[in-house]
């Protein structure tokens, strides 16, 4: 069993029922010992009276028990009996009639007690004690019938049962209401766990019971380090690309103006190089103008990050004249870090602005796993040979255009973190090279599918 809800109902209530069936186990010996207890101490006294009858009359009138003063023990099977043993004869209550009671002798000053079986399926408790009467041993034995008793003790316990079983039901439902509300005070963390999720919280709330507060500030901790190693190493990223492009374009300064002392294909060595450094470079700068400002973790809302990202997009290819049309098919929030997918849908337009003649169409809309994600455009494409590379870290198609071939690798490593799927062909509508991604994430809602203008570049 996993659940830890379900492990503390099953203990407790296995507790519950070992001290109910306990309790009752008790209850049931005690109740019988102490009917047991009373009926002996009515015995006895019953024995000092007849004992005492008997010593202030003669023996021979002891046989009647009319003198005993008891007439309870002249009624026929009445349930209380006695039977006395003498060195001459046995004597034997009237109410007994014809039926008897196996009492052995007993000596002078001993006392026995036992259960025995009476007339008419009586259950008997015998006491038997021995005596000395006018110098002479003597046994007498008193009995009185339990089943009166015994019938009034089983409906008690059958009640006690029935209480016990209700009581039992109540307090296993307390039981589960308390549990209940002790788990329901970790829904804030829940809560605050599915905000981080959304990206509208920073850290979990420290509103939670003492025992498991350890646990959310170290996540807590956690969570701060995290944020700040990543916004580091995506500011490092930038700012490593802002200072070595200086020092590149000094150098490429440096060889339009001392280059005729290299011969030429030193010379062009060198400027390929330099120029594929700088390309580098401004793939980064690229990467940090598109990521924005944004806090890591926060979500990607596409009706909010698409347009600006097309429109930035548009101004660094403002010479193409690029009519860049987004179709986006849900305005709520993807389940899914803005950064990954600014750089996954960044990557895959700044690749087809790049080489697309006029159109690039970018539409994002919901499937039955989760998010669709196709850009298309109207360039030349690529063949079936050619599409079996592409996605290789590393891998051009062609060398004279600005760029490299790390953007389609970067993109199917953000995929296949989300367990998606990265389908590279060429486009049937526009004609020219076609991505398709669909990756297993969820949105906040299920808006109606709405369609946004091409936005229009700032001059």
């Amino acid at each position: 069993m996993q659940s830890l809800e379900g492990r503390l109902h099953l203990g407790l209530s296995i507790s519950l029922v070992v001290l109910i069936g306990a309790a009752w186990w008790l209850g049931h010996n005690a109740l019988h010992r102490s009917t047991e207890a009373y009926v002996l101490s009515r015995l006895q006294h019953d024995a000092e009276a007849l004992v005492g009858s008997l010593r202030a009359a003669p023996a021979q009138q002891f046989t009647s028990g009319l003198n005993t003063g008891m007439l309870i023990y002249n009624q026929p099977f009445s349930g209380h009996y006695y039977k006395l043993l003498t060195t001459e004869r046995v004597y034997r209550s009237p109410s007994l009639e014809d039926q008897d009671i196996a009492v052995a002798p007993q000596k002078v000053g001993s006392v026995r007690d036992w259960k025995a079986d009476g007339p008419k399926g009586q259950q008997l408790l015998v006491r038997a004690a021995g005596y000395r009467l006018d110098d002479r041993p003597a046994t007498l034995a008193v009995a009185e019938d339990l089943t009166p008793l015994v019938a009034v003790l089983k409906d008690f316990e059958r009640l006690f049962a029935v209480l016990a079983v209700v009581g039992l039901a109540l307090m296993v439902l307390i039981q589960r209401l308390i549990l209940r509300q002790g788990f329901d005070r970790l829904r804030p963390v829940c809560q605050d766990i599915e905000r981080l999720e959304r990206g509208t919280a920073r850290q979990l709330t420290e509103t939670v019971p003492a025992e498991i507060l350890p646990l959310v500030r170290k996540l807590n901790g956690l969570i701060r380090v995290y944020n700040k190693r990543l916004e580091r190493s995506r500011n490092a990223a930038g700012n490593l690309a802002h200072a070595l492009k200086g020092p590149l374009n000094l150098m490429v300064q440096q060889l339009e103006r001392h280059g005729d002392q290299l011969d030429g294909d030193a010379r062009a060595l060198c400027r390929q190089q330099v120029e594929r450094v700088r390309a580098l470079l401004e793939r980064e700068l690229k990467r940090a103008r598109i990521a924005g400002g944004g806090s890591p973790g926060t979500l990607f809302d596409p009706a909010v990050e698409l347009p600006v990202l097309a429109e930035l997009l548009q101004r660094m290819y403002r010479d193409k004249g690029l009519r860049l049309d987004c179709h986006i098919g849900t305005t709520q929030p993807l389940l899914m870090d803005r950064e990954d997918l600014l750089e996954l849908t960044g990557t895959l337009l700044d690749n087809a602005c790049k080489w697309a003649v006029s159109r690039v169409h970018c539409a994002i809309t919901t499937t039955n796993n989760g998010i669709r994600i196709r850009i298309e455009d109207d360039g030349p494409g690529c063949d079936e040979t050619a599409l079996a590379d592409l996605g290789e870290r590393g891998t051009r198609l062609d060398e004279a255009v600005d760029g490299h071939g790390l953007g389609l690798s970067i993109a199917r490593e953000i995929v296949d973190s989300y367990d998606g799927s990265l389908k590279l062909g060429r486009s049937d509508t526009l004609g020219g090279f076609s991505a398709i991604i669909e990756l297993p994430i969820q949105q906040m809602q299920n808006p109606p599918s709405t369609s946004l203008p091409p936005p229009v570049a700032r001059q």
